[in-house]
């Protein structure tokens, strides 16, 4: 992970700010969808019982918090370019 903010120095502005603004709507989607399978998994537990779907937030927390980094290294790279966000 540490090659990471290497190639982000080596990006142009404007390469930076179209990653920005993707690796953005990326994370808001997966917000929503992680919500909404949290929502569902309590849903299924509460009416079901303990099974797989009760497990599936947790699996895809790590996904989350993967994107939630890459997002706020491309925020920091933009802001120590003076970047508008």
């Amino acid at each position: 992970m540490n090659k990471q903010p290497e190639s982000l120095a080596h990006l142009s502005d404007e390469v930076l700010t179209k990653s920005y603004k993707t690796a953005k709507g990326i994370l808001i989607g997966f917000i929503v969808i992680f919500v909404l399978l949290f929502a569902t998994a309590i849903f299924i537990t509460i009416k079901k019982g303990f099974g797989v779907f009760t497990i599936l937030p947790i699996i895809f927390m790590s996904v989350l918090m993967s994107n939630i980094t890459n997002f706020t290294k491309l925020k920091e790279e933009m802001k120590s370019r003076n970047l508008p966000i």
